[in-house]
């Protein structure tokens, strides 16, 4: 009898070695979130998320293709393009240069201007 219930106790114990294993794999698995509101300047955050909140002016000499595509009024082939531009000529020197990229005329400059800084 003495022979069961150490066996029974020797069972329960490798159980929560095993379950204590499965909990500590998941929770180093999962994903990491990371909260750039806080003590994080904007030049030295990373994008994580999707979900990220574009902050007003957007800076085109800095900012991301994909940020560049947020900005309403861009689309993400224009925000390509920019990056693209951006790459080959250098830093913009003022806003109104992004006229000088095809497919931004002066209707969808007069759009996005005021979202828009260098």
């Amino acid at each position: 009898m003495k022979s069961d219930k150490k066996q029974s106790f020797v069972m329960i114990g490798i159980v929560f070695l095993i379950l204590a294993g499965i909990m500590l794999y998941v929770s180093l698995s999962a994903p990491r979130v990371y909260d750039n509101s806080v003590g994080a300047d904007s030049k030295s955050a990373a994008a994580y998320t999707e979900e990220e909140e574009i902050k007003y002016p957007v800076n085109i000499n800095t900012a991301s293709e994909e940020q560049l595509a947020k900005v309403e009024g861009l689309s993400k082939k224009d925000a390509f393009a920019i990056v693209a531009y951006r790459e080959q000529i250098g830093q913009f020197r003022n806003v109104s240069e992004i006229q000088n990229i095809k497919g931004i005329g002066e209707t969808k400059y007069n759009k996005v201007a005021p979202l828009l800084t260098v």
